[in-house]
């Protein structure tokens, strides 16, 4: 079973996540970019409100001033200050006395501007300083007033307190705005990233899927997927994976059919080491053969014979298997098998005597097997030798097979030859390999084909039930 991801770390959580991180960090970029940009123009409409108030104010107050009018001066500033986001109006004459102010309190007295004004701006006409009055951050627009003369005096300034407050309303009412459309937006757009991201993620669920089934050995695996993206050409590379790793396996099953299973895992381990030439290795061999198949392959038509043939081998071959052997090679009906390589278990003489028994009893199973179909029977001498060969890849560098070869290879098929119907016959050489293991009977010294000196053969009745401990 596929392993379950949590969701706070999914591909999907993520990608809406860093949706959501991006446009929130874009979202706060772009208020505080808004809102200075609103802060300035908001202030100058501010101040050219102002401007318009304090130009009219000017424009008639220079005979008040002049004359001593001051009622005309006190209900200036009140009008001024009835305009909205004006927070108080003055009047100051030339010596800096406040001539006229919506607070009477403040008439009379030296204007003194606040020692932590900042400067904001200044052209010809008028200037702009940022200033605080109880606490409250206030715009101070000064608007000289001139002498209506064809060389203008300076007669007094006119002091207008534009407050801040409407300002900081527009653009706390703009950031709530941005805010509730961010947040759908950024809703809508994390709902969007997720499905879109569960469309992306799937395909790479597909494969996870493909790639635990292949760990699992399925490797018939193919997913469909028609993409022109990254993920696209990942399915594409996992599917040509999956065909050749089916490739693989097939070749290596059809070469298992041909060389045992050990030799083949070998092979493929070492696959580099795949070079002519071979190495001595101590080596059990085994030689079994029909008796008097030739005969019988002239009575039979030639399909049966295959038959009766590829039914003998599948079993001689199944027990060979069973005992760790490697089946060299197939010749005609007879049988060449190897204990002891290409590796060696430690126990291979003992393995091969094991063997040719239970051939031979597989044999006796054959037999009655073909008895009940009214098919003929068969009769099998197995012969079996130990001793250093030369064993490794024989041939060319376009055609090789693994093979032992040797005088001890020769022996074995000699005693295979001299063995009866039904027989074992192994050499002294493989007896003292295994003679507390097996029960057998010393034959006459016989003199092989190609051998000057006389060989000690054995008969093997069987194995013993308790054998003491001993070392192979």
């Amino acid at each position: 079973m596929a392993e379950r991801i949590r969701f706070i770390f999914s591909l999907r959580f993520r990608f809406a996540l860093l949706l959501a991180l991006f446009g929130g960090i874009l979202l706060l970029a772009v208020m505080v970019l808004l809102g200075q940009q609103m802060r300035q123009t908001l202030i100058k409409e501010n101040i050219d409100k102002g401007l318009g108030i304090a130009r009219g104010i000017a424009f008639n107050a220079e005979d008040p001033l002049l004359t001593g009018d001051d009622l005309y001066l006190f209900s200036a500033v009140k009008n001024a200050r009835k305009s909205p986001g004006v927070r108080y109006a003055l009047i100051v004459d030339h010596l800096g006395r406040i001539r006229a102010a919506d607070d009477t309190s403040r008439v009379g007295r030296s204007f003194d501007p606040a020692p932590d004004a900042q400067p904001l701006a200044a052209e010809e006409g008028y200037r702009v300083v940022r200033t605080a009055l109880d606490g409250v951050s206030l715009l101070d627009l000064e608007v000289p007033i001139f002498s209506v003369a064809k060389n203008p005096v300076l007669l007094g300034q006119i002091h207008l307190g534009l407050t801040e407050e409407l300002i900081n309303a527009e653009i706390a009412q703009m950031r709530r705005r941005l805010l509730i459309l961010a947040a759908a937006a950024l809703g809508v757009g994390s709902l969007l990233a997720f499905v879109l991201a569960s469309i992306f993620v799937r395909p790479v669920h597909a494969l996870v899927r493909g790639v635990r089934a292949i760990g699992e050995g399925q490797i018939n695996q193919h997913i469909e997927l028609k993409r022109r993206d990254e993920l696209g050409v990942l399915t594409t590379a996992f599917n040509q994976m999956a065909i050749s790793l089916q490739e693989k396996e097939f070749l290596r099953n059809t070469f298992e059919r041909y060389v045992s299973k050990p030799l083949a895992e070998e092979i493929l381990k070492h696959k580099d080491q795949l070079t002519l030439g071979g190495e001595e290795k101590e080596v059990s061999i085994l030689f079994s053969d029909i008796r008097r198949f030739t005969g019988l392959a002239e009575r039979l038509p030639p399909a049966e014979v295959v038959s009766l043939l590829n039914d003998y081998f599948t079993r001689m071959i199944q027990v060979v298997s069973e005992n760790n052997g490697m089946v060299d090679k197939l010749m005609g009906d007879s049988v060449m098998a190897l204990f002891g390589a290409p590796v060696s278990l430690g126990d291979d003489p003992l393995r091969a005597v094991r063997c040719a028994l239970a051939m031979q009893r597989e044999v006796e199973a054959f037999n009655r097997h073909q008895q009940s179909r009214g098919l003929p029977s068969l009769a099998m001498g197995i012969g079996i030798n130990t001793g250093p060969v030369v064993a490794g890849n024989i041939g060319s560098a376009t055609k090789m097979e693994y093979t032992v070869i040797g005088d001890n290879v020769n022996v074995a098929a000699r005693l295979q030859g001299i063995a009866s119907p039904g027989e074992v016959l192994i050499s002294g050489a493989t007896y003292e390999k295994v003679g507390p293991w097996v029960k057998a009977t010393l034959m006459e010294p016989m003199v092989l084909k190609g051998k000057q000196l006389p060989v000690d053969v054995y008969r093997v009745e069987g194995l013993v039930e308790n054998p003491e401990p001993s070392g192979i």
